[in-house]
């Protein structure tokens, strides 16, 4: 063979070489436009946000998210109307007697060396507490896709043995705007794929409520700050050219109400009468352990006679709440009229806004937009959040796992 022959030879591998390398970095580039163009979901609470407080004049970009896709009149909440429980019926649809967060304080006979509280991380990390939930991100994850959670109750604990693929540990301090920051970092990440649901969670709005009530100036400053982090959110995911696949789902777990500091019911005397009662929870919610086994109707009588509030025996609860059958819900419960607050220690200070009270009330009434890819722009009535996990699933195609919620949402929005 010739040098001439051989050199055309050469020249012509290496050709189908270039070829054949430029082909296939042509595939991984469209596989690549593939993933980065995916839907997205984010769910986003903005805890303690009532829906008046978009009638405020301080919210555009939360008004825009609005008036581009759907707004409803409010979302009740499950009972009792409390953050943990609340948050948890949203990526579930499970009632709060089922997934076994009845409130941001329990106790359980079967974890014995443990009260669950907010403030202990070792509580909230404890997979024992949370093994009765299913969160979507468990539901995803058994479908192949994938989760990226900010800060969303039972996210960062092993749940039936699986987390989200990122999480953080709760950190309060973080701002509204780092909180934005650090989830646009994880969706923007080269070295992985990108989720296909997120959730980002703000505290803010429900700190200041607790402390200066629904009608301070600091509630408002709150809400402005929200509203901008939520605005760097949208500016950001523009950026990175996929805002036009992601559908925004904006929540709140529950309203405020003012409490007077007259406004206390103070159960001290009746328990001093009563020692085998216990009382776990106060506030709007109260709750109460029959520890001797002793006989609760005269114990119920006597609270019966107590102006502002109404109780019963956790065996016999009104008619919808779903608040019985779990045994982490106190023997006992009594709710407060809304505007009064429930206590064994009247030296306690009041908090100026609280929630927990009866979720039918328009003041414990939660926030609920829709926005974005797959919406469509109206307004619709009340809500129920226990119909949000079923909405969710069906935005992301995926089959939702056995819950109490029902198809109303998604009827109602994508029908």
């Amino acid at each position: 063979m010739t040098q001439t022959i051989k050199k055309t030879i050469a020249i012509l591998l290496l050709n189908v070489f270039f070829g054949l390398v430029l082909q296939c970095m042509g595939s991984i580039a469209i596989a690549k436009e593939m993933i980065d163009r995916k839907p997205l979901v984010i769910l986003i609470s903005i805890d303690g946000f009532k829906p008046s407080y978009l009638d405020r004049g301080i919210t555009p970009n939360l008004k825009l998210f609005a008036s581009q896709g759907v707004i409803a009149d409010g979302m009740i909440s499950v009972f009792p109307s409390i953050t943990f429980p609340n948050h948890v019926s949203l990526v579930t649809g499970q009632f709060p007697e089922h997934h076994g967060i009845v409130n941001n304080v329990m106790f359980d006979d079967t974890i014995p060396d443990q009260l669950f509280t907010l403030s202990s991380r070792q509580a909230v990390q404890n997979p024992a507490w949370w093994n009765q939930a299913n969160p979507i991100w468990n539901t995803l994850a058994r479908q192949g896709k994938i989760s990226s959670t900010l800060f969303w109750p039972g996210s960062e604990a092993l749940i039936q043995g699986r987390q989200p693929r990122d999480w953080l540990d709760f950190d309060g301090s973080m701002s509204s705007s780092i909180r934005s920051e650090k989830l646009l970092s994880w969706l923007s990440d080269s070295s992985k794929e990108r989720a296909d649901f997120a959730t980002l969670y703000f505290n803010e709005v429900d700190t200041q409520g607790h402390h200066y009530g629904p009608e301070s100036k600091e509630v408002n400053v709150a809400i402005s700050s929200v509203d901008q982090a939520l605005g760097e959110l949208r500016l950001g995911l523009e950026k990175l050219g996929i805002l036009d696949r992601v559908t925004f789902v904006i929540t709140s777990d529950h309203g405020m109400a003012t409490v007077p500091d007259e406004n206390v019911i103070n159960v001290l005397p009746i328990l001093e009468k009563n020692v085998t009662f216990k009382m776990q929870w106060y506030g709007p919610i109260a709750g109460f352990a029959n520890e001797g086994k002793s006989n609760e109707a005269d114990f119920l009588n006597q609270l019966s006679k107590v102006e502002h509030m109404s109780c019963w025996s956790k065996t016999k609860p009104p008619a919808g709440n779903h608040f019985n059958h779990n045994n982490r819900i106190p023997d006992i419960l009594c709710l407060a009229d809304t505007g009064w607050t429930i206590t064994n220690d009247p030296s306690r200070k009041v908090l100026r806004g609280q929630h927990g009270f009866d979720p039918n009330n328009k003041d414990m009434h939660a926030l609920f937009i829709a926005s974005g890819f797959q919406i469509p722009n109206k307004k619709i009535g009340l809500i129920k959040n226990i119909d949000v996990y079923n909405f969710l699933c069906k935005l992301l195609q995926v089959k939702p796992d056995a819950n109490d919620g029902s198809s109303d949402l998604s009827d109602i929005i994508l029908n």
